[in-house]
């Protein structure tokens, strides 16, 4: 089919051109220098406009038009590919060129002023910027378009179908019952607590020795640091995480773990859908079911650090060479209301993304205003979670996903964290003796399972579709409010 070829060869341009500007974005959060930012905003702008000038030519739209009248006998993939190119041709169509330049100029500059306001702990440096921000993220949500609410249409944008009333519903179904479980076991496991710090360099070389051993590809990858951990796609062969480090927490390694389960779900597409749009996770609710699965269903687990714990001490004997197995394992499942996110234990993550998800909603509904944040984010904190927050470093200001834009991120972690419950099931059924294989750290075994289940189809299938093939049912919350439950009820005795 002539068109359908013409059709691959146009979508591979514009994949290329998407991972330009991912090594631009990848350049400033790690390596370029800050009087860089306005010059680099500026390029940003540019090539963003260039690029949608390509996402929406009448060119691409009669190829579309083309293909699809022609699609009956086409095969699944083929079918996936005119279904991802048609969204993204539908969406972009309806957003100006100028629109798009402003926004990516925008977001570049607040990255920067995110990233002094966070070191200076304060939201006034932030706040001009986030104010234009919501401005822009309002109007993209008219352009966009919505039923119902102008959330909808950006939550849209990172879970295809995801609307402000299904978030609502997921989070009254978790929220009594996680308060519930907060209330039983919160204090019950003691906290670790470092008096001597981990080198960075040490730090650094163990969260690269766990990637290794999860199966990260060095050879298609690479390992950095940032203020505030991603992973990116620069290319089929060229999948890039980075990690933070702090003296005196164990945040290398669930940080690694945490991005390594993305990573190793770009690496594990097949390589018949390079450089097309269907080399790339589904949605984000399933990248994030793949990193909450590394980090928490194994990478907290008894039989996981059966395997690494004994090089764990021998690589930070300082730390850990007078602590008891048994003591650790509960220490990094200890249940503690806190105010970091990315700090939070199992039982209270979901509370942390509730907060932001009516936040977010508040914000882009117009019935709160940026100038309020701080305040309305002490409250919420003092509410949920009862705790204070003192300083707007580790509140308003922990996050970087505003200065980039994003509304209606946050709330595909938590449909990980359903998904990565549900997902860890089936594997259980696969591998029966799945403790013995965490335990003697065939990891492979795990890795390679969900690279045949999930990770090989990329954008295949619909988020929904690809669940229900690997679970046998749609995302639900009873899963994991059950795993939890045997999970803490197991390590309080």
């Amino acid at each position: 089919m002539i068109n359908l070829a013409e059709l691959r060869k146009y979508s591979a341009e514009l994949v290329d051109l998407h991972h330009t500007l991912a090594l631009m974005q990848w350049d400033q959060e790690v390596r370029m220098p800050r009087r860089g930012a306005e010059e680099r905003a500026g390029q940003f702008a540019t090539l963003s406009a260039l690029v949608h000038r390509r996402e929406v030519s009448p060119e691409l739209g009669a190829l579309l038009v083309e293909a699809e009248a022609q699609k009956d006998g086409l095969a699944v993939e083929e079918l996936a590919l005119l279904r991802v190119m048609r969204r993204s041709y539908d969406q972009n169509t309806k957003l100006p060129e100028e629109f798009v330049a402003e926004f990516s100029r925008l977001t570049s500059q607040a990255q920067m002023a995110w990233l002094e306001a966070r070191e200076q702990s304060n939201f006034a440096i932030f706040q001009p910027l986030l104010e234009r921000l919501v401005v822009l993220s309002r109007q993209q949500a008219e352009y966009l378009g919505y039923a119902v609410h102008p959330y909808d249409a950006l939550l849209d944008l990172y879970e295809e179908g995801l609307t402000t009333a299904k978030v609502a519903g997921m989070f009254a179904e978790l929220q009594a019952p996680l308060v519930a479980l907060v209330k039983r076991f919160a204090g019950r496991l003691t906290p670790l607590v470092f008096s001597e710090p981990f080198s960075q360099v040490g730090q650094e070389q163990f969260a690269e020795h766990l990637l290794k051993a999860m199966g990260f590809d060095f050879s298609r990858g690479c390992l950095a640091r940032s203020p505030h951990p991603f992973t990116t796609t620069l290319g089929h062969h060229d999948r890039r995480i980075t990690n933070r480090y702090a003296p005196r927490s164990l945040d290398f390694i669930f940080g690694a773990l945490h991005e390594g389960g993305h990573a190793l779900y770009e690496q594990g597409i097949d390589e018949r859908l390079a450089r097309s749009p269907l080399d790339d996770g589904v949605s984000l609710g399933i990248h994030e079911s793949q990193s909450r699965f590394w980090e928490n269903v194994v990478g907290r687990s008894r039989p996981f650090w059966q395997r690494f714990f004994p090089e764990l001490q021998q690589a930070f004997p300082a730390q850990f060479a007078c602590l008891g197995f048994e003591d650790f394992i509960r220490g990094i499942n200890a249940v503690t209301p806190g105010l970091i996110r990315v700090d939070a234990d199992e039982l209270t993550y979901n509370l942390h993304v509730l907060i932001r998800f009516e936040i977010e909603k508040g914000l882009i509904e117009g019935s709160l205003e940026v100038a309020a944040l701080p305040g309305a984010w002490r409250e919420k904190y003092r509410q949920y979670l009862g705790v204070e927050v003192e300083s707007d470093a580790d509140g308003v200001l922990q996050d970087i996903h505003w200065s980039h834009g994003s509304f209606g991120y946050f709330p595909t972690y938590t449909i990980g964290n359903l998904a990565a419950a549900q997902i860890w099931e089936a594997y259980k059924r696969y591998d029966p003796g799945f403790a013995r294989t965490l335990a003697e750290g065939d990891l492979a075994k795990v890795r390679e399972w969900q690279g045949r289940e999930i990770h090989s189809h990329g954008s295949i299938y619909l988020p929904e579709e690809l669940l229900v093939r690997v679970t046998g049912s749609p995302l639900a919350a009873g899963p994991f409010l059950a795993y939890l439950e045997e999970k803490f009820s197991t390590l309080v005795g």
